[in-house]
């Protein structure tokens, strides 16, 4: 589908693929009196000898750098974004510091400033044992929202300052003690709200649809629902993922396999190029399936409860393995379902905490971060060897689970986690960080329980129309990106100004064919976004989002595009900003600084 988002654009596309619907496109408007026929087939490219990361390896000296017990007893997943215009330029950026909000166990929101703990604000009404909450950009206007879910209903919040943007009272069990999520399930720029099989519209939140089967728990009560999106079929547009089914952004099932329930994470485990599905349910039982809900395998591994799944490279073989906790043990499982290795841990009562993926250190080795009744522990990920026990902490364990990010923006990673008083005084949210300010660096979003890297920008909340496909990039869930720490070779998008003939002005017709380089060492993934801007009234407005269709090699272009642009409605400029959906970057490249082609009207 191809939209147009300005009357003023007419575009051809010549090969790559759009999203979007222009109205009034022609198939072929020939070639341009007195302009040669662009050359829009793939072409060669300058590579940057300089596109390898190679950081330096960190120490491991972890130290808690502040805690805040102003939320008191919580028991979710304290989520990260920036909230605020730290630096007064008007704007909320990743120039700003993230902050932190984290829902309480009597149903009270808080925001947080990542520097101290700081209260920005809080707002009550949740009711008890509400969900990890999510920070998004709802409306696209720059500005993050947060929504919460509790046994009240749905809320949205302003992001600056607590204040409701919308409510919706349909509250359930479901909605206790899970995770809500946000994604743009059809592709038109404005997200909408998950949680469960239940679909809300982002920006009013009015029902949009809510799916029959599975609601995306593993919890023996059926309450605790983690639905999560992803476009698992590889169509263009995302699907909602439960344990048990596949819906549509309407709700409507596209398959259902009869299977029990259960908490899910998305991966690639094969050959091909679309999603599997970890599902884990009652009672401990974990089972990968299929993108069509055919099951590759089942095992048990976590006695009577099982937590939500993480997906990352645990041991640094270039493979996926699936890290899950239970009853008294947390275990990583390969990809074909035997088990690599398993640690005690003290959660004897929900048990069905989640963990998360990172290498601090940078040495190519990750860590698995995971919290209990009693502690937070660090575990190597390749043997599970201790590396942090941390006992400052307490918890009844809900939803919860460390996130990792860059909360303070000092340019290193830090683990936040919350706390509740059960089997020790501890509450609110702690931050540890490292004492030599060595580890790596993180982005500084994680903003939703139901973290994939791809699917959010490290800006302001921004939710990509189309996301990358998070499994053919880093292939985690719930992990931070691996690459970016332990280093390699990257891939380098940079615009690529194939033609412009502007000797058609006077008719209305500036035509402007342009494609998408790859000045790296690695390959660039297919689906890099290219959004075309106009200069107009001062500002820089979006006329058309492309995508490329194809996996593009080092050295080499796209096939390209060619628009037909009207000289007297674009402005005094055009731009190409590649690896830009909407004003959001999704991929980890060497540069970030030549992503810009520019061109002053030629026809002014």
């Amino acid at each position: 589908m191809h939209r147009l988002l300005l009357p003023l654009v007419l575009p051809l596309l010549v090969c790559a693929c759009s999203d979007y619907e222009l109205s009034g496109k022609v198939d072929d408007p020939g070639e341009p009196a007195g302009c040669d026929d662009p050359e829009l087939e793939p072409s060669t490219v300058d590579v940057e000898g300089d596109c390898e990361s190679v950081p330096e390896v960190g120490e491991w000296t972890p130290e808690i750098e502040w805690t805040s017990t102003a939320p008191g007893d919580a028991y979710t997943t304290p989520v990260v974004g920036q909230l605020t215009d730290d630096d007064g330029d008007g704007d909320i950026d990743d120039d700003d510091t993230p902050d932190i909000v984290v829902a309480n166990t009597a149903g009270t929101i808080y925001a947080l400033s990542g520097d101290d703990g700081t209260v920005l604000w809080s707002r009550g009404g949740m009711g008890s044992e509400p969900s990890t909450a999510a920070i998004a950009d709802l409306d696209a206007d720059g500005r993050p929202e947060v929504v919460a879910t509790g046994a009240t209903g749905w809320v949205a919040l302003e992001g600056e300052t607590g204040s409701v943007v919308w409510q919706n009272s349909s509250g359930d069990g479901t909605l206790v003690c899970g995770g809500v999520g946000v994604y743009d399930l059809d592709g038109d720029g404005l997200p909408e709200v998950v949680q469960g099989a239940t679909i809300l519209n982002g920006q009013t939140g009015a029902l949009r649809g809510k799916g029959r089967a599975g609601q995306g728990t593993g919890h023996s009560s059926g309450y605790a629902a983690f639905g999560v999106a992803a476009d698992i079929d590889q169509d263009g547009t995302q699907e909602v993922v439960v344990g048990n089914a596949l819906y549509d952004a309407d709700g409507n099932t596209i398959w259902s396999n009869g299977m029990p329930d259960g908490f899910v994470a998305v991966g690639n485990f094969d050959d091909d190029p679309y999603g599997e599905i970890v599902a884990t349910t009652y009672p401990g039982l974990v089972r990968l399936q299929d993108d069509d809900g055919s099951i590759l395998w089942t095992g048990s591994y976590t006695g009577a409860t099982v937590g939500p799944p993480t997906v990352a490279d645990f041991d640094g073989d270039g493979l996926p393995e699936i890290g899950v906790a239970g009853n008294g043990v947390y275990v990583v499982i390969e990809d074909d379902g035997t088990e690599k290795w398993s640690r005690p841990i003290n959660d004897y009562s929900s048990g069905f905490t989640g963990s998360a993926v990172f290498d601090f250190e940078g040495d190519g080795k990750a860590e698995v971060v995971f919290a209990d009744e009693q502690d937070v522990w660090v575990f190597d990920g390749a043997t599970g060897a201790v590396k942090l026990q941390e006992s400052q902490h307490s918890s009844a364990t809900c939803s919860e689970y460390p996130s990792i990010a860059d909360v303070d923006g000092d340019g290193h990673a830090e683990i936040i986690f919350s706390s509740s008083s059960y089997t020790g005084r501890e509450k609110g949210v702690t931050v540890i960080g490292d004492r030599d300010d060595s580890w790596m660096s993180a982005a500084g979003t994680w903003n939703q329980h139901a973290y994939h890297i791809t699917n959010v920008a490290d800006d302001r909340g921004t939710i990509p129309a189309r996301p990358e496909t998070n499994w053919l990039t880093y292939n985690n869930f719930r992990s931070g990106d691996l690459v970016a720490a332990t280093g390699g070779v990257l891939p380098d998008a940079v615009p690529v100004q194939a033609e412009v003939c502007p000797v058609e002005c006077e008719a209305g017709h500036l035509y402007v064919s342009l494609q998408v380089g790859n000045k790296g060492l690695s390959d660039l993934p297919a689906g890099i976004a290219a959004t075309l801007y106009g200069h107009l009234d001062g500002d820089w407005q979006a006329l058309d989002i492309v995508y490329t269709d194809d996996v593009i090699a080092s050295g080499r272009t796209n096939v390209g595009w060619t628009w037909d642009l009207d000289p007297a409605e674009i402005g005094d400029a055009i731009r190409l900003v590649v690896d830009d959906d909407f004003g959001a970057a999704a991929l980890t490249e060497c540069h970030e600084d030549n992503n810009v082609w520019e061109l002053a009207n030629p026809c002014l």
